[in-house]
């Protein structure tokens, strides 16, 4: 090595090594040599292969910068040389420097040469590694030397406490040592009644070890038959019934690891890389470092349990914080979760819940089934006895767990546990899992009765508000509004609908319905429901309106109608319903039954009121409103309108009708009479008796052209439609704001004058007044 530079790497017992190994690489050529020189062009070693040959040497100490400057490979004094980076790593140390060759341009060329220090290249980084296994073998032949190599580890480590990095850290040392095949470290798992793999060098041996989990009393077994006590080490050649890796390995060793006389694991270490090629057995020196480990490696776990331990107490404590600080059922179903994920990250975990919360869609979330299937059937064991259920299957290699979350008044949903590489859960997991499963079953029962309690508040609020409103003496189609936005509010209904069974059978839909039940499409429909109702006089909750037939009311599916019943009456119905199936609870069924019985008085108080408002104004015969009213009406138009029409209808020969068939049948054509001109006018426009056989029509903002048209057809409709047939006069008469002597006395004057000249004139007529009618 040259002097002067320092590295903890032997780069001449290095060059020494790999040339004695190459043995032809002296016959190769008559004279060459190989160096070795760091990353700026200083040459570090160098050795001479063949004869001595004159000016070699010069080349070699003059190359300095040409190395890193010139363009490799290049010429000089007849010499080729070429180099190529390389990185050599041993004791801990990386170095990078170059590797390369001074070779006479007679015997060689360019890719002779690439080609030749490419495959040296190799040879030296392999013969690096030989030379630190070897020294390693080297040192593990005293026992105090392993005791040092373990103290190395553990500082390379920074002293971990951590199982996993010292684990790992130890197989790829021993890997190292053996450099052919790998190792596992099997631990038992949480019932002792298996060893199962929890680190490896290989990463298929975790990704599969379902193929190499071996049973701990099958272990026990073969470490008792050994005869040898000295090396307690299992192989294929033992004889024991190792069935998972006699399937996968020609040759294998296991190396039990006991703490007190106690197994409580095995390394496994299987050699052959190909079937049919044994690469040989541990060396003692390497069992030796295995069992000086064993020891470090039972404290390590034993901490690891003892942090396990404490962090489920603390994370039960954590936990139990969360649930009593929060009343969000779906928050507390994530909790226990987590809780459970992170104490078994390798579980599957899912709830079966009883009731209908809404939770988050990421939640591992199902509803308890009540199936006879085996697995539903455990399942529901555990929900009706409120006592924790375990299945184990040999067969399938699992244990599931199903934990009820019982609260003080019932069980909420089951905990359902799935271990795949375990036979049977111990019993510590099983009291673990009782604590967060009954933690968690109390912070849902204490969520859902404050939920519960709230949402009554609320409803209480909403009934006592609702109440208090629609007993204001408000107007009925007022108080069909109001409800119909606080139904829209409370229960989120798309559509509703009030409706009142009239004496005759009819079915009215109330104003302040909304817009689907105004139609007459919807009708038909409607009377359906309606008649159900009057049949049976209950509520109808019906979830999904797609499983009916016929199916009612597209494209709703959501459908719930209370009936109104006042002292024992059936006064009517309210449908409420939305496109969605199953949107409306049980609750807010029972909610809205409520609501409609408290405000059913007030809907029948309304009616009344509004009954009593129109016999003041209207006239008992004819139904049609009374003159006083028609009198006010016309006052507001005159002051607010523009222009109006007045129509004045008399029943021909009145008298004579009296006279012949009697007053009963002249009453009798005075409401046909007014019937017909019901159906033939506007709803805006006013129909009322004016006295005896007359009746009179205000057309509001409609000149005399038009009530010309409009008393035509009426007077056409009562020569055909009454029976026994009469006539009638009709006389017209308008106003505008521009008439200076515009007044209501005025308005009428003018009419029955005009309804004069139509019975002077022959009757049967229509006359509108103007000046020649004065």
């Amino acid at each position: 090595m040259i002097k002067g530079y320092q590295s903890n790497i032997n780069f001449s017992k290095l060059f020494h090594v790999t040339f004695d190994l190459d043995l032809q690489m002296e016959e190769r050529f008559s004279s060459a040599i190989f160096f070795l020189a760091n990353i700026d062009g200083q040459l570090i070693t160098m050795r001479e292969v063949g004869g001595y040959a004159s000016g070699v040497i010069e080349v070699i100490y003059g190359l300095g910068s040409k190395l890193i400057t010139e363009q490799l490979p290049f010429e000089t004094n007849n010499y080729l040389i070429d180099a190529v980076p390389i990185t050599l790593q041993q004791n801990g140390e990386s170095w990078t420097g170059y590797f390369g060759l001074v070779l006479s341009k007679d015997e060689g060329n360019t890719e002779i040469v690439r080609s030749l220090l490419l495959g040296f290249k190799q040879s030296l980084i392999m013969t690096t590694s030989y030379l630190e296994i070897k020294q390693d073998l080297d040192v593990l032949q005293k026992k105090e030397n392993i005791d040092q190599m373990l103290a190395k580890l553990l500082k390379e480590t920074k002293y971990t406490d951590s199982l996993e990095i010292f684990v790992y850290a130890l197989l790829e040392k021993l890997k190292k040592i053996v450099t052919i095949g790998d190792f596992a470290l099997l631990l038992p798992n949480r019932n002792e009644d298996l060893l199962i793999p929890r680190f490896a060098t290989h990463s298929s041996i975790l990704d599969n070890k379902q193929d190499y989990i071996l049973p701990y009393n099958e272990i026990i077994e073969a470490v008792n038959r050994l005869e040898n006590d000295e090396v307690r080490v299992l192989t294929n050649t033992s004889g024991i019934k190792l069935a998972a890796l006699k399937d996968k390995f020609e040759n294998f060793e296991v190396v039990p690891l006991e703490k007190n006389g106690k197994l409580f694991g095995v390394l496994i270490y299987h050699n052959c890389v190909q079937q049919g090629k044994n690469y040989g057995q541990l060396k003692s020196c390497v069992l030796d470092l295995i069992y000086e480990s064993a020891s470090l490696i039972y404290k390590l776990l034993t901490f690891e349990n003892v942090l396990k331990e404490q962090k489920r107490r603390e994370l039960l404590l954590q936990v139990t914080k969360k649930f009593h600080s929060s009343m969000d059922v779906s928050a507390i179903l994530r909790e226990i979760i987590e809780a459970l994920n992170e104490v078994f990250p390798s579980f599957d975990i899912h709830l079966l819940l009883s009731h209908e919360w809404e939770v988050s869609d990421d939640l591992p979330i199902m509803q308890l089934s009540y199936s006879k299937d085996q697995e539903n059937e455990v399942a529901t064991n555990a929900y009706l006895t409120g006592k924790i259920q375990i299945e184990d299957s040999i067969i399938k290699r699992r244990s599931i767990v199903y934990a009820p979350l019982r609260g003080k008044q019932g069980v909420y949903g089951i905990l359902k546990i799935i271990a795949s590489d375990s036979f049977v859960f111990p019993e510590h997991e099983i009291d673990f899992i009782e604590v967060l499963a009954d933690t968690g079953g109390n912070a849902i029962e204490n969520a859902e009765l404050y939920q519960q309690s709230r949402q009554l508040v609320e409803d209480l609020q909403l009934i006592n508000k609702t109440s208090h409103q629609i007993n204001s003496n408000l107007r009925l189609s007022d108080t069909i509004s109001f409800m119909t936005k606080q139904i829209k509010s409370s229960f989120h209904a798309q559509e509703i609908g009030f409706f009142m069974f009239r004496p005759n059978g009819d079915i009215e839909v109330i104003d302040g319905s909304t817009n689907y039940f105004l139609k007459e499409t919807s009708l038909n429909e409607i009377n359906a429901f309606c008649d159900q109702i009057k049949r049976d006089k209950d509520a109808l909750f019906i979830g999904d309106l797609t499983a009916q037939v016929p199916y009612l009311l597209r494209p709703f599916r959501s459908f719930l109608a209370v009936p109104m019943v006042q002292s024992g009456e059936l006064k009517g119905a309210v449908f409420i319903v939305h496109e969605h199936a199953y949107h409306f609870s049980f609750n807010k069924f029972k909610l809205l039954q409520s609501l409609i019985h408290h405000s059913t008085l007030a809907f029948t108080n309304s009616m009344l009121h509004e009954e009593l408002e129109k016999l003041v104004i209207t006239d008992h015969l004819t139904r049609l409103y009374a003159r006083n009213f028609l009198d006010e009406k016309i006052e507001v138009f005159m002051e607010q309108d523009a222009y109006g029409c007045f129509v004045l209808f008399d029943i021909d020969n009145f008298k004579q009708i009296n006279d012949l068939y009697g007053h009963q049948v002249g009453d009798d054509i005075i409401i046909q009479v007014a019937n017909i001109i019901k159906r033939n006018i506007k709803s805006t426009d006013i129909a009322a008796r004016w006295g005896g056989e007359e009746l009179a029509v205000y057309l509001p903002k409609v000149d005399h052209k038009v009530g010309k048209v409009v008393a035509e057809r009426i007077r056409r409709k009562v020569a055909e439609e009454t029976s026994p047939s009469v006539t009638i006069s009709c006389g017209i008469s308008d106003w505008r704001q521009v008439h200076n002597e515009k007044s209501l006395k005025s308005l009428f004057n003018q009419a029955d004058k005009a309804l004069y000249m139509a019975k002077r004139s022959g009757k049967n007529l229509v006359v509108i007044h103007d000046e020649k009618v004065d």
